[in-house]
């Protein structure tokens, strides 16, 4: 099995917190254990020391900082004692080859594996000491809230996983695609902290590609306030990868019962909260990075909060703006867009049954430049709001409600707003 150890364009989302741990780190090297020799202290040292041995050398879920600044995705490098306890951890942050010396003393949680490995005892009453366990239990009571009003709305949230569920998904994936193999014994597995990707692509081609995932799900985080290094999918999601349309096909005929016409790829997204997509290459490296941040936007947003569906024109639209943000590179999306704006100037329309709800209801091809358009008017209008927008919608509100609640205005006093900053007035459905 292949694993990537870099991830990513996402150095800088799992890394907001360079300056503001820049002297926690010098204090990292400079302050001893204040309880160093304590029997007591000695034994809990040694049981974390050999709680996080197995993980030296891998890449742990995040290390938090009692300050509320957090290291997501970090190789833990290994740990410096002094007088028989760990006084610092030595971390690689993610997209980084320097060291970093984090003093035990400063952390407040350490998580690998989906289960919290470490959690600092709470010392006084200290801002800095419990600011960290505080921003924690906000965003707990901001799911419970949620998860109250899903239920208002006959929506039912995502049940929370224990470490062992997780694993148990990731393990009966890579069983699966050990079944794939079989058919197509070229594909191997890469495998990063979000995502396991079964190609046949060669390697040193599929990197870049597997990095604008991890892009793709830290984009979603930081848009949606879902801390980041919080787990999201259920296990990973799994995207199959393959080089040549005519394995993709007969992929999607032999293992998902499925006959695709005139796509590059397919997200399959799964009543229990599996995510699975496939998809093939093609002749174009940037249209194939934003087919598989496209694809894989909507696994994701089928796995945040609950299974309440999205409507199709928002559905597609968010994967055609989040694409274009991610893959800044592919000039799809600009011209779905400058053919949907042609479009809405001949008729006065976005085109018929555009903002329909019912669950079977898909966007036309040409709608799908309407959608991402609407998408960026919005969250040019309010990046915070738009979340909220979509949050409603995901706890079971319908668009029109959700759109009322947030923006103050209907699904047609929308449009004519819309119509006047793209240049058609008295734009209707």
């Amino acid at each position: 099995m292949r694993r990537l150890g870099v991830s990513v364009g996402a150095a800088a989302g799992s890394l907001l917190l360079a300056a503001a741990v820049a002297a926690c780190c010098q204090q990292a090297i400079a302050e001893p254990s204040q309880q160093s020799g304590s029997g007591e202290a000695i034994k809990a040292s040694q049981e974390l020391e050999a709680t996080l041995a197995p993980y030296v050398g891998q890449v742990l879920d995040l290390v938090e900082l009692s300050t509320g600044a957090r290291f997501v995705r970090p190789t833990l490098q290994g740990m410096s004692t002094r007088l028989g306890e760990i006084t610092a951890l030595r971390l690689v942050p993610e997209g980084l080859t320097g060291v970093k010396s984090i003093r035990l003393g400063g952390i407040s949680r350490i998580m690998a594996g989906r289960e919290v490995l470490y959690e600092a005892p709470v010392r006084g009453s200290g801002r800095s000491t419990t600011f960290a366990r505080r921003q924690r239990e906000r965003y707990e009571e901001e799911l419970r809230d949620a998860a109250e009003r899903m239920r208002a709305h006959g929506v039912e949230p995502w049940p929370e996983l224990t470490s062992e569920q997780h694993a148990a998904e990731v393990e009966s994936l890579k069983a699966f695609v050990q079944q794939v193999r079989g058919s197509f014994p070229a594909v191997e597995l890469v495998e990063t902290h979000e995502f396991l990707v079964a190609t046949d692509i060669l390697p040193e081609q599929v990197a870049p590609f597997v990095a604008s995932l991890d892009s793709m799900h830290d984009f979603l985080c930081t848009l949606y306030g879902i801390p980041q290094g919080e787990p999201v999918w259920k296990g990973k999601c799994l995207v199959l990868a393959f080089a040549r349309e005519d394995d993709f096909l007969a992929f999607e005929g032999r293992f998902m019962q499925t006959q695709p016409q005139g796509v590059h790829g397919l997200c399959h997204q799964r009543s229990d909260g599996r995510v699975v997509m496939a998809c093939y290459r093609g002749n174009d490296p940037a249209a194939f990075a934003h087919m598989l941040v496209h694809e894989t936007s909507h696994g994701f947003n089928h796995r945040w909060l609950s299974p309440a569906r999205v409507p199709s024109w928002l559905n597609e639209g968010l994967a055609e703006w989040v694409g274009s943000q991610v893959v800044p590179g592919s000039g799809q999306v600009r011209a779905k867009e400058f053919s949907a704006f042609e479009a809405m100037r001949a008729g006065g329309r976005v085109g018929e049954n555009f903002f329909d709800d019912e669950r079977d209801s898909r966007i036309a091809p040409l709608q799908y430049g309407v959608a991402s358009s609407l998408v960026r008017f919005l969250v040019s209008r309010d990046r915070k709001r738009f979340a909220q927008f979509v949050q409603m919608v995901k706890e079971g509100r319908s668009a029109e409600d959700a759109l009322a609640a947030t923006y103050r205005a209907t699904l047609d006093e929308l449009l004519v707003v819309y119509g006047r900053a793209i240049g058609v007035p008295n734009l209707t459905r």
